[in-house]
């Protein structure tokens, strides 16, 4: 097992699956009316051959999202915005890695009362929020401090990962080159 925080990418084949509505009925609670959550910065916005960020549900037929997770696989931080190209979505994570120190954080009450959530913004666009909700507002502060300061040394993986049916075991792929495959046409 690894020692280090990595960012992986997840595929959703579709624009119904349930993982990607939970995304984004969670993000839908996040987003607060001064932050934007649908701008990719300029360093990463559409370059020939790429697609761009899809945040308005106009996604292809697959799209994805990222997430950082702590060594032991638990989900310090995601994506705020859904991505239409694995290449567009991996280039966004190694930016901000580049931006950690002049991200700022924004605490958000959750839609029930005990519920606090973050979002970390860099240039005031929106581009990580919290996976769930946390207790206190210290809390909350707490986990978004940790994820900023692991996603700076994250090891970004270079696939992306097809999700599973819920309840079901991701299959391994038959052949090294499954997930490669996958990538390139995501």
């Amino acid at each position: 097992m690894s020692t280090s925080a990595s960012v992986v990418f997840s595929v959703f084949i579709s624009a119904s699956d349930p993982r990607l509505q939970g995304w984004l009925a969670l993000r839908e609670h996040l987003q607060l009316g001064e932050v934007t959550l649908a701008r990719i910065p300029p360093a990463v916005r559409r370059a020939p051959g790429r697609s761009a960020v899809a945040t308005d549900g106009s996604w292809a037929t697959q799209s994805g999202i990222w997430r950082l997770l702590a060594s032991n696989s638990r989900e310090l931080g995601r994506s705020s915005s859904v991505y239409s190209s694995f290449a567009l979505a991996r280039s966004h994570v190694l930016a901000l890695q580049l931006g950690v120190d002049r991200m700022a954080v924004t605490i958000v009450t959750g839609p029930a009362s005990g519920t606090h959530g973050w979002v970390a913004t860099l240039d005031d666009v929106a581009v990580m929020t919290s996976g769930r909700w946390y207790g206190t507002t210290s809390a909350s502060r707490e986990a978004c401090a940790g994820a900023l300061a692991a996603l700076r040394g994250a090891v970004v993986t270079v696939d992306a990962r097809r999700l599973a049916e819920p309840g079901a075991r991701r299959p391994r792929p038959s052949r090294p080159s499954d997930d490669a495959e996958l990538a390139g046409a995501w």
